[in-house]
């Protein structure tokens, strides 16, 4: 696959990645946050195992790559999306977005202990950070913290650190194994776990009942989730992990173009230098490292 294919690729994931906050914020449609995420999972999940076939690949065969799948299905597509969902009834889409941006920084550190070669360099850390007051810088203007919203905010900070697991180690076992066999079980289990978290939260087990809330399901299903994954993790066997964890601070920026090209809603100074900052702090982080590294 070539360079510009890539970059394609990943541009694809931001901009898709960068909707799905608003998307997830208005289509509960009444049902429980855990209920309505398992859903979307198993849903996906059922389509990706229809592409396990038709893309020739196989299912996982060893012991390690199932632990590898039940680990993706529990800290990613479970823990992180549950905690995702949760929390985004209490805090607006924006705040969230600036809280999962912490991705990036819990990504260079656990890949620094956990994948060898993938050191943090203080270029890498810097640049991390840079990146991450640029999504701050661009919610400046409007952005209101209460603290007695503090248990949904470190709930999405939680969700940032099992998704920065699960990259690491799909990064470091999964090189093995094709991204839709991977998938496949991975969101089944997670649903299920997801569909047992409803039942003990009293939310019950409902499908949705309107139309808005079926096209959001469906929209979070099909784009944000099988063809984005299947992208993401395409990419992650040739990218660094903490390189693809990036997009956790783009998709902010997507999520504010959107917002100015449907809502009408004018850019500030504050989403100039924010913008700078992320682009600044990015190109700070991937460039570091010896001519081996890159």
């Amino acid at each position: 696959m070539r360079n510009a294919t890539k970059v394609a690729l990943f541009v694809l994931l931001c901009a898709i990645w960068g909707s799905t906050w608003l998307v997830i914020k208005v289509g509960y449609g009444g049902l429980g946050p855990f209920n309505v995420a398992a859903i979307r999972f198993l849903f996906a999940g059922i389509l990706f195992a229809g592409l396990v076939p038709a893309m020739r690949a196989k299912w996982p065969q060893t012991a390690d790559e199932w632990k590898l799948v039940l680990w993706v299905g529990a800290t990613l597509f479970a823990a992180d999306y549950g905690l995702i969902y949760w929390g985004e009834q209490f805090i607006e889409s924006g705040l969230t977005a600036i809280l999962f941006a912490t991705m990036p920084l819990l990504t260079a550190f656990a890949a620094h202990f956990y994948i060898p070669g993938d050191r943090l360099t203080m270029r890498k850390l810097g640049g991390t950070l840079l990146a991450f007051l640029g999504v701050v810088a661009l919610f400046a203007d409007h952005l209101a913290i209460d603290r007695a919203k503090a248990l949904p905010m470190l709930a999405i900070v939680a969700s940032a650190a099992f998704a920065a697991l699960a990259s690491v180690a799909t990064k470091r076992h999964g090189a093995a194994l094709h991204p839709t066999a991977l998938n496949a079980p991975a969101m089944v289990f997670g649903a299920i776990l997801l569909l047992v978290a409803a039942l003990l939260a009293g939310d019950g087990l409902a499908l949705p009942r309107d139309a808005p809330t079926w096209g959001a399901v469906l929209y979070l299903a099909i784009a944000g989730s099988v063809v984005t994954f299947l992208v993401y993790f395409t990419l992650l066997k040739t990218w660094n992990v903490t390189t693809m964890s990036f997009i956790a601070v783009f998709t902010p920026v997507v999520a504010l173009i959107l917002g100015f090209l449907v809502l009408g809603e004018r850019p500030t100074p504050w989403t100039g230098l924010g913008a700078a900052l992320i682009l600044g702090g990015v190109a700070l982080a991937v460039t570091s490292g010896s001519a081996r590294a890159r």
